[in-house]
């Protein structure tokens, strides 16, 4: 991308760190070099933000601490806070800027390792709201990241109506283009697992005080519902289909309301203004790889596997 001349926002929602949430001796150096050789990754490649999850405090906030200092990466959270003398361990937010947009990031988690003692977590809804009180006149666009299990999502956008994009991590459900989004509230998006793919969140604001319009999700509903009058014209393509459906009310409803639907999405598509298109990008051998960075996975894994105790 900056290949290209741009200059994309990178963040991760969290439980970035570790392959697994169980850290015991035989692992733990392993899984600690593999922490220290991602944010080396991260920082190769301009990481602007990571949220601190579960994951993060597997091995404990002394290691947390002590990572977040080697590397120029910010870790934020505006609800984790020191057991001893109650003050946020982390900055809650960071303010972005990009041609001209302030993008502000808040990091939220609610799934602290009950074995981590010297943490003590607050109510990431009340927390969040509190932020994005104190940023929304600073920025243009506000992000959440947030680690949380699934059963949560669907409460997100409206505990959050006052944010603009929200990235989760803590499952392994993905969000597809063609999902229908909740109306007036946040854009939710979750990556899946493992890191297999990555939500890329194109934006292009024209005017800061007009609406952000979620086109791939019009322009795949479109392409979903020609699809299907297609299929039923499939029957005879020398007829039209009110001439193949004359006798068949109800099928003649769904071919109306399915022209309706192109009808309506195609209007909005001509009119918006500040657009948004959201795809996933697959983790995989379609896209090229750096050689350095190839070089460098690849001992990393190796020096990984050394370190685990047989």
């Amino acid at each position: 991308m900056r290949d290209e001349g741009r200059d994309p926002v990178i963040l991760d929602a969290g439980d970035l760190f570790f392959s697994t949430s169980e850290i015991n001796e035989t692992n733990r150096l392993s899984e600690q070099f593999r922490a220290n050789a991602i944010l080396k990754g991260y920082e190769k490649i301009g990481c602007d933000a990571i949220n601190v999850g579960q994951y993060e405090l597997s091995s404990g906030l002394e290691f947390l601490l002590e990572s977040a200092q080697k590397y120029t990466i910010p870790f934020i959270s505006a609800n984790l806070r020191y057991a001893d003398n109650n003050k946020l361990i982390f900055d809650p937010y960071l303010l972005i800027r990009r041609t001209g947009l302030t993008i502000g990031v808040i990091g939220l988690t609610n799934l602290v390792p009950n074995t981590i003692k010297t943490v003590v977590m607050d109510n990431y809804l009340e927390s969040g709201q509190r932020v994005i009180d104190q940023i929304r006149d600073l920025a243009d666009i506000v992000v959440l990241l947030v680690n949380s299990e699934l059963g949560s999502y669907s409460m997100l956008t409206q505990e959050f109506p006052d944010a603009d994009l929200i990235y989760t991590s803590g499952s392994t459900m993905m969000t597809r283009p063609m999902m229908k989004q909740a109306e007036d509230a946040p854009y939710l998006y979750s990556s899946g697992r493992e890191g297999r793919y990555l939500n890329v969140t194109n934006l292009n604001i024209v005017d800061k005080e007009r609406p952000l319009i979620n086109i791939s999700y019009l322009q795949e509903n479109m392409k979903y519902t020609k699809r299907k009058l297609d299929r039923l014209g499939d029957v005879d393509p020398e007829k039209t289909l009110d001439e193949l459906y004359a006798n068949q009310e109800n099928v003649l409803n769904v071919i109306s309301q399915g022209r309706a639907s192109i009808t309506r999405a195609s209007a909005t598509l001509d009119s918006a203004v500040n657009t948004l298109h959201f795809h996933n990008k697959a983790m995989d051998k379609t896209i090229k790889d750096d050689a350095n960075m190839t070089a460098f996975v690849n001992q990393s894994l190796s020096a990984c596997s050394g370190l685990i105790e047989k």
